[in-house]
């Protein structure tokens, strides 16, 4: 049980915090947070109102906890996947990595599925293709999956092998390439930004403009700038570390990924599509590396000093653009937003692409979007 321990003003009282780790930081990160506001407010601490503010918060996690408790039967997609899931656990059929990132992600999709009955499949793909967070290609993806899990079980005798049958003929039928060539001239793809928008969100990151607790932002924003000033992937970012960045001669070697999903690391040297390659350091990366006060180990870290989690940073991008009145596009989008930017800016291509580690041709079918705006560097950033 965690508990806390009041400074000795308040005869070093405790307040007990709960189990749960995480929500035990939360509910201390309030606590502090409603004294700070009494003392600004000139107004008397009393720990008997900051234990039942406490309680009352419990309270109220502990309700919400029990509204998500469902009743699942046997055939609901979500006990199917999960049987295909341990199943291929169970004989190594998959990575560490593609379980905790590619596994973990659909299984997230499917237990907050509000579709769980195999008779609803228009419905499922309906719900599945309708998101404002997914374009149609990894719903797809998404839905492939599924499908997969569906057809096995039913093989496996689980259901009655028309499900399966008829899953496979539905997913044959959703055609993404003809939808977007008689719908959209555009590849839905590639949904950039504008740059006023990238350092909007870099801004309000850095001034904690809709942070619930201080620091819970702030902690991100050079990590974004650094995404968006190098194209890097965001695997990329994360596993930089002091020892591939030369200063001196204006380098940052781009070596090694990670993977940050369920509280692991894993670590891979070699990026995405090449061993390494090398990405100068301009005037604005150096300012922006040269604010970061420690030099050995990771570039990036949170709050409490470990690399960043790309995983907790979603949360606050999904909650973050709607509230500056931005569309919601992924983080990785900053990547194609770097690559269209300096396109457009009369960059070449096959150096560009060399920089950011992809071919020319993947460069102009899966990341280019031409006439992206062209403006200068905001003020703000400059510091």
């Amino acid at each position: 049980m965690y508990q806390l321990r009041l400074s000795s003003k308040f005869n070093r009282k405790t307040i007990g915090l709960g189990s749960d780790k995480i929500q035990a930081l939360n509910l201390a990160l309030m606590v502090d947070e409603e004294i700070e506001k009494c003392i600004i407010n000139k107004k008397p601490i009393e720990v008997d109102v900051l234990k039942q503010l406490v309680h009352e918060k419990q309270v109220a996690l502990q309700n919400k906890r029990l509204e998500g408790i469902k009743l699942v039967e046997k055939d609901d997609v979500r006990v199917l996947w999960d049987k295909y899931v341990k199943f291929h656990k169970n004989i190594d059929a998959w990575t560490e990595t593609y379980l905790l990132t590619t596994i973990k992600t659909v299984t997230s999709l499917v237990e907050s599925c509000p579709i769980q009955k195999l008779e609803q499949k228009t419905e499922l793909v309906n719900w599945l293709f309708d998101s404002p967070i997914r374009t149609a290609k990894t719903s797809k993806d998404r839905f492939k999956l599924i499908v997969a899990a569906i057809d096995w079980n039913s093989k496996q005798g689980n259901i009655p092998r028309y499900w399966g049958i008829e899953y496979r003929d539905l997913l044959n039928s959703i055609n993404i390439k003809s939808a977007k060539k008689s719908n959209n001239t555009e590849n839905e793809e590639i949904d950039i930004f504008s740059v006023a928008e990238v350092y909007k969100i870099i801004e309000a990151l850095k001034e904690e403009t809709h942070a619930r607790f201080k620091g819970s932002h702030a902690q991100y924003w050079k990590y974004i700038y650094f995404c968006w000033l190098t194209g890097c992937r965001p695997s990329e970012a994360i596993a930089l570390r002091w020892e591939n960045i030369d200063l001196i001669k204006k380098k940052i070697k781009i070596c090694e990924v990670q993977v940050n999903a369920s509280g692991k690391i894993l670590k891979r040297q070699g990026t995405k599509t090449v061993n390494s390659r090398l990405f100068p350091i301009n005037e604005e990366i150096k300012n922006l590396l040269e604010s970061i006060p420690q030099r050995t180990g990771y570039v990036f870290r949170n709050k409490l000093g470990n690399p960043i989690s790309q995983q907790a940073l979603n949360e606050i991008w999904r909650n973050l653009l709607p509230k500056l009145g931005i569309k919601y596009r992924i983080p990785y989008q900053l990547r194609h937003t770097m690559i269209s930017y300096h396109a457009n800016n009369d960059f070449p291509i096959h150096k560009l692409a060399e920089l950011v580690g992809n071919s020319e041709t993947v460069i102009k079918e899966h990341y280019l979007k031409l006439d992206i705006e062209r403006i200068s560097l905001p003020d703000v950033i400059k510091e």
